[in-house]
């Protein structure tokens, strides 16, 4: 939305540390948040997924990088999430919360898919 992560975070760290602040958890936890959230956008954010793509000689094929960069993002933005939300309610909840649920559950699921990924010899190249 705002274009860059440097300006994300001019745009929206008080407005994140004021609700940080509402909500009774450590705001700095919540504009750190925010940082990562916004260096999460840009994996799809499109006039970078443009320039990036012009650079490399994929004009036209931007459709393309954005499907395929999609899921990492997911997995990054939803991974860091999780984190934070587990670090954000454990004062309140204790180790275990909403946060540390998802966290492992997302890591569990991403382990499986790398190892079946790696167990496929027409994926990685090799003959069994």
């Amino acid at each position: 939305m705002a274009g860059s992560n440097t300006v994300s975070n001019m745009m929206f760290s008080s407005f994140q540390f004021g609700v940080g602040e509402r909500i009774g958890v450590d705001p700095t936890w919540v504009v750190a948040l925010q940082a990562v959230g916004g260096a999460a956008g840009n994996m799809i954010c499109v006039h970078n997924v443009v320039a990036a793509s012009a650079v490399v000689g994929l004009l036209g094929r931007e459709g393309l990088v954005i499907r395929q960069t999609f899921l990492p993002f997911v997995y990054y933005a939803g991974i860091t999430g999780a984190i934070g939300c587990w670090i954000l309610w454990s004062g309140w909840t204790g180790f275990i919360n909403l946060g540390s649920i998802i966290a492992a559950t997302v890591f569990a699921i991403a382990s499986i898919s790398i190892y079946k990924v790696n167990r496929r010899p027409e994926i990685n190249g090799l003959e069994r």
